[in-house]
Protein backbone atom coordinates (compact mmCIF):
# COMPACT_ATOMS: atom_id res chain seq x y z
CA UNK A 1 0.00 0.00 0.00
CA UNK A 2 1.48 3.16 -1.00
CA UNK A 3 0.43 6.43 0.90
CA UNK A 4 -0.20 10.23 -1.29
CA UNK A 5 2.76 11.11 -2.19
CA UNK A 6 4.92 8.00 -1.49
CA UNK A 7 4.66 6.28 -5.14
CA UNK A 8 5.25 7.85 -8.01
CA UNK A 9 2.75 10.54 -9.46
CA UNK A 10 2.80 14.46 -10.24
CA UNK A 11 4.45 15.14 -6.71
CA UNK A 12 6.16 12.24 -6.00
CA UNK A 13 10.15 12.96 -6.43
CA UNK A 14 11.11 9.45 -7.85
CA UNK A 15 14.60 9.99 -8.71
CA UNK A 16 17.27 12.22 -9.18
CA UNK A 17 18.27 13.06 -13.09
CA UNK A 18 20.18 10.62 -15.02
CA UNK A 19 20.12 12.26 -17.97
CA UNK A 20 21.45 15.70 -19.51
CA UNK A 21 18.01 16.01 -20.73
CA UNK A 22 16.48 16.04 -17.27
CA UNK A 23 19.25 18.13 -15.53
CA UNK A 24 18.37 21.73 -14.50
CA UNK A 25 20.68 24.66 -16.12
CA UNK A 26 20.97 27.91 -14.18
CA UNK A 27 20.68 30.98 -16.73
CA UNK A 28 21.63 34.45 -16.37
CA UNK A 29 18.07 35.55 -17.62
CA UNK A 30 15.32 33.43 -16.73
CA UNK A 31 12.89 35.22 -19.31
CA UNK A 32 15.37 34.08 -21.90
CA UNK A 33 14.05 30.51 -23.49
CA UNK A 34 17.04 29.89 -25.76
CA UNK A 35 19.36 27.42 -25.09
CA UNK A 36 23.08 28.74 -23.45
CA UNK A 37 24.61 30.76 -26.94
CA UNK A 38 28.07 28.15 -26.70
CA UNK A 39 31.67 28.51 -27.25
CA UNK A 40 33.86 26.80 -29.64
CA UNK A 41 32.84 23.54 -29.84
CA UNK A 42 35.71 20.86 -28.73
CA UNK A 43 34.77 16.96 -30.36
CA UNK A 44 34.80 14.49 -27.25
CA UNK A 45 37.07 11.38 -27.65
CA UNK A 46 35.33 8.27 -29.01
CA UNK A 47 32.35 9.72 -29.85
CA UNK A 48 32.10 11.28 -33.14
CA UNK A 49 29.75 13.72 -34.68
CA UNK A 50 31.67 17.05 -34.18
CA UNK A 51 33.71 19.19 -36.67
CA UNK A 52 35.51 20.47 -33.44
CA UNK A 53 39.32 19.67 -32.49
CA UNK A 54 39.45 17.11 -29.95
CA UNK A 55 40.53 17.44 -26.51
CA UNK A 56 43.77 15.18 -25.58
CA UNK A 57 44.00 12.63 -23.08
CA UNK A 58 46.32 14.80 -20.67
CA UNK A 59 46.11 18.70 -19.96
CA UNK A 60 49.18 19.22 -18.30
CA UNK A 61 48.72 22.90 -15.85
CA UNK A 62 51.98 25.03 -15.52
CA UNK A 63 52.40 28.16 -13.50
CA UNK A 64 54.81 29.37 -16.12
CA UNK A 65 55.66 30.13 -20.13
CA UNK A 66 59.27 28.20 -19.05
CA UNK A 67 57.40 25.12 -18.62
CA UNK A 68 55.37 25.52 -21.29
CA UNK A 69 58.17 25.72 -23.70
CA UNK A 70 59.69 22.76 -22.16
CA UNK A 71 56.63 20.08 -22.05
CA UNK A 72 54.90 21.79 -25.91
CA UNK A 73 57.68 20.02 -27.26
CA UNK A 74 56.34 16.39 -25.50
CA UNK A 75 55.01 13.34 -27.98
CA UNK A 76 51.61 13.22 -26.76
CA UNK A 77 50.98 16.64 -25.63
CA UNK A 78 48.18 18.02 -27.18
CA UNK A 79 47.06 20.43 -24.73
CA UNK A 80 48.69 22.36 -22.01
CA UNK A 81 46.81 25.09 -19.43
CA UNK A 82 48.38 28.25 -17.77
CA UNK A 83 48.16 29.30 -14.60
CA UNK A 84 49.59 31.83 -13.26
CA UNK A 85 50.07 32.72 -9.62
CA UNK A 86 49.96 35.73 -7.39
CA UNK A 87 48.81 38.71 -8.65
CA UNK A 88 51.56 40.21 -11.39
CA UNK A 89 50.41 43.45 -13.31
CA UNK A 90 48.42 43.17 -16.83
CA UNK A 91 51.71 43.69 -18.92
CA UNK A 92 53.24 41.08 -17.19
CA UNK A 93 50.73 39.02 -17.74
CA UNK A 94 50.07 39.55 -21.36
CA UNK A 95 53.51 38.98 -21.57
CA UNK A 96 53.61 35.65 -20.16
CA UNK A 97 50.51 34.48 -22.15
CA UNK A 98 52.31 35.94 -25.56
CA UNK A 99 55.68 33.61 -24.53
CA UNK A 100 53.25 30.56 -23.89
CA UNK A 101 51.55 30.82 -26.74
CA UNK A 102 54.41 31.34 -28.88
CA UNK A 103 55.79 28.14 -27.59
CA UNK A 104 52.13 26.33 -28.37
CA UNK A 105 52.28 27.46 -31.61
CA UNK A 106 55.90 26.11 -32.51
CA UNK A 107 54.53 22.84 -31.68
CA UNK A 108 50.94 22.71 -32.38
CA UNK A 109 49.65 22.67 -29.27
CA UNK A 110 46.57 24.43 -27.71
CA UNK A 111 47.06 26.91 -25.28
CA UNK A 112 44.30 27.49 -22.25
CA UNK A 113 44.83 30.45 -20.13
CA UNK A 114 43.40 29.68 -16.34
CA UNK A 115 41.26 32.90 -15.12
CA UNK A 116 43.33 35.60 -17.29
CA UNK A 117 40.45 35.65 -19.79
CA UNK A 118 40.85 39.26 -20.60
CA UNK A 119 44.96 38.65 -20.98
CA UNK A 120 44.25 35.64 -23.11
CA UNK A 121 41.97 38.00 -25.27
CA UNK A 122 44.32 40.45 -25.88
CA UNK A 123 47.51 37.99 -26.29
CA UNK A 124 46.30 36.45 -29.11
CA UNK A 125 47.06 33.14 -30.00
CA UNK A 126 45.56 31.15 -27.38
CA UNK A 127 43.00 28.69 -27.62
CA UNK A 128 41.01 28.74 -24.70
CA UNK A 129 39.76 29.89 -21.58
CA UNK A 130 39.23 28.08 -18.06
CA UNK A 131 37.55 29.74 -15.28
CA UNK A 132 36.91 28.81 -12.21
CA UNK A 133 33.47 29.36 -11.00
CA UNK A 134 34.34 32.52 -9.02
CA UNK A 135 36.00 34.12 -11.93
CA UNK A 136 32.98 33.32 -13.96
CA UNK A 137 30.96 34.81 -12.40
CA UNK A 138 32.67 38.14 -12.56
CA UNK A 139 33.71 37.34 -16.39
CA UNK A 140 30.21 37.24 -16.89
CA UNK A 141 29.34 40.38 -14.66
CA UNK A 142 31.73 41.98 -17.20
CA UNK A 143 30.65 40.80 -20.11
CA UNK A 144 33.53 38.77 -20.57
CA UNK A 145 31.52 35.49 -22.02
CA UNK A 146 30.41 37.62 -24.85
CA UNK A 147 34.19 38.77 -25.24
CA UNK A 148 35.63 35.25 -25.02
CA UNK A 149 33.00 33.85 -27.66
CA UNK A 150 34.06 36.83 -30.09
CA UNK A 151 37.41 35.81 -29.68
CA UNK A 152 36.73 32.80 -31.29
CA UNK A 153 37.89 30.87 -27.70
CA UNK A 154 36.63 27.74 -25.96
CA UNK A 155 35.91 27.66 -22.41
CA UNK A 156 36.05 25.25 -19.80
CA UNK A 157 34.75 25.51 -16.45
CA UNK A 158 35.06 23.72 -13.27
CA UNK A 159 32.69 22.13 -11.04
CA UNK A 160 32.62 20.74 -7.90
CA UNK A 161 28.83 20.19 -7.18
CA UNK A 162 25.47 19.95 -9.06
CA UNK A 163 24.35 23.62 -8.67
CA UNK A 164 28.00 24.81 -9.65
CA UNK A 165 27.44 22.29 -13.10
CA UNK A 166 24.04 23.84 -13.42
CA UNK A 167 25.90 27.48 -13.35
CA UNK A 168 28.88 25.87 -15.72
CA UNK A 169 26.21 24.44 -18.38
CA UNK A 170 24.15 27.73 -18.68
CA UNK A 171 27.46 29.63 -20.13
CA UNK A 172 27.58 26.74 -23.31
CA UNK A 173 30.86 25.48 -21.82
CA UNK A 174 33.03 23.60 -24.43
CA UNK A 175 33.81 21.43 -21.70
CA UNK A 176 33.51 20.81 -17.87
CA UNK A 177 36.08 19.97 -15.43
CA UNK A 178 35.20 18.19 -12.13
CA UNK A 179 36.94 17.98 -9.08
CA UNK A 180 39.19 16.71 -7.08
CA UNK A 181 38.40 13.00 -7.84
CA UNK A 182 41.03 12.14 -5.41
CA UNK A 183 42.83 13.69 -2.38
CA UNK A 184 45.02 16.55 -3.19
CA UNK A 185 47.15 19.17 -1.74
CA UNK A 186 47.69 20.80 -4.99
CA UNK A 187 44.82 22.92 -4.51
CA UNK A 188 42.37 23.69 -1.82
CA UNK A 189 38.86 24.06 -3.32
CA UNK A 190 36.55 23.09 -0.37
CA UNK A 191 35.30 20.13 -1.71
CA UNK A 192 36.49 16.48 -0.36
CA UNK A 193 37.11 13.93 -2.93
CA UNK A 194 34.43 12.94 -5.14
CA UNK A 195 35.27 9.46 -6.21
CA UNK A 196 35.06 7.60 -9.89
CA UNK A 197 31.13 7.23 -8.75
CA UNK A 198 30.48 10.98 -9.35
CA UNK A 199 32.83 11.09 -12.46
CA UNK A 200 30.44 8.65 -13.87
CA UNK A 201 27.18 10.77 -13.00
CA UNK A 202 28.74 14.01 -14.11
CA UNK A 203 29.16 12.04 -17.56
CA UNK A 204 25.92 11.32 -17.79
CA UNK A 205 24.52 14.40 -17.00
CA UNK A 206 26.71 16.82 -19.36
CA UNK A 207 25.48 16.82 -22.92
CA UNK A 208 27.29 13.80 -25.02
CA UNK A 209 28.82 16.27 -26.84
CA UNK A 210 30.91 18.20 -24.21
CA UNK A 211 33.92 16.36 -22.96
CA UNK A 212 34.82 15.67 -19.60
CA UNK A 213 37.80 16.71 -17.68
CA UNK A 214 38.99 15.30 -14.40
CA UNK A 215 41.38 16.89 -11.77
CA UNK A 216 42.85 16.34 -8.49
CA UNK A 217 45.04 13.87 -7.44
CA UNK A 218 45.39 11.76 -10.11
CA UNK A 219 48.63 10.52 -9.83
CA UNK A 220 49.62 8.15 -12.67
CA UNK A 221 47.85 6.11 -15.00
CA UNK A 222 46.42 3.63 -12.32
CA UNK A 223 43.96 6.59 -11.33
CA UNK A 224 43.88 8.24 -14.48
CA UNK A 225 42.32 4.46 -15.58
CA UNK A 226 39.72 4.39 -13.62
CA UNK A 227 39.12 7.93 -14.56
CA UNK A 228 39.02 6.85 -18.12
CA UNK A 229 36.51 3.72 -17.18
CA UNK A 230 34.31 6.15 -15.50
CA UNK A 231 33.73 8.31 -18.54
CA UNK A 232 36.28 11.15 -18.78
CA UNK A 233 37.57 12.18 -21.85
CA UNK A 234 40.83 14.01 -20.55
CA UNK A 235 42.86 14.03 -17.15
CA UNK A 236 43.99 17.86 -16.15
CA UNK A 237 47.58 17.21 -13.83
CA UNK A 238 50.07 19.15 -12.03
CA UNK A 239 52.74 17.51 -9.82
CA UNK A 240 52.06 14.50 -11.43
CA UNK A 241 53.87 15.46 -14.66
CA UNK A 242 55.87 18.35 -13.71
CA UNK A 243 57.44 16.85 -10.76
CA UNK A 244 58.67 13.48 -12.82
CA UNK A 245 62.04 12.93 -13.55
CA UNK A 246 60.80 11.56 -17.08
CA UNK A 247 58.76 13.97 -17.90
CA UNK A 248 57.87 11.80 -21.59
CA UNK A 249 57.52 8.56 -19.30
CA UNK A 250 55.28 10.84 -17.48
CA UNK A 251 53.24 11.95 -20.25
CA UNK A 252 53.22 8.96 -22.05
CA UNK A 253 52.03 7.17 -18.82
CA UNK A 254 48.51 9.22 -18.90
CA UNK A 255 47.79 8.75 -22.82
CA UNK A 256 48.34 5.14 -22.60
CA UNK A 257 45.42 4.63 -19.01
CA UNK A 258 43.34 6.96 -21.10
CA UNK A 259 42.96 5.25 -24.41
Amino acid sequence: RIGVGAGPGPVAHTAYPREARHFPVLVRDPADRRPPRPCRPLGRRGAGGSDGPVLGEVLPIVGSSAWVARLAPLRGVEDLQLRIKGAPGRDAVVAEVRAAADACAAHGVRLWINDYWEAAVAAGGCFGVHLGQEDLCACADSGGLDAIREAGLALGVSTHSYAELAAALGVGPSYISLGPVYATSSKDVGFGPQGTDTVARWRSLIPEDVPLVVIGGIDGGERAGECRKAGAECVAVIGAVTGAEDLQGAVDTFVAAMK
